[in-house]
């Protein structure tokens, strides 16, 4: 197995949008997802949601 990589553009919003592959493609905002966790898809989504709060509540700056 190979790490996934899932992609999207600034802008784009729908789930038909995300490009997903077994390397980067250099869009504006792609996660990587190690191949040791995305077999278990519960796993993965639980993570996204620690990242999505901490994007809320402790990222304060833009991503320079």
């Amino acid at each position: 197995m190979a790490d996934r990589f899932y992609s999207l553009i600034k802008g784009e919003h729908s789930t038909w949008q995300v490009t997903e592959g077994s390397s980067t493609s250099s869009e504006a905002v792609e996660l990587r997802v190690a191949d040791s966790i995305y077999a278990n898809k519960l796993d993965v989504i639980l993570l996204l949601e620690v990242l999505e709060a901490y994007f809320k509540t402790v990222e304060t700056s833009p991503i320079a």
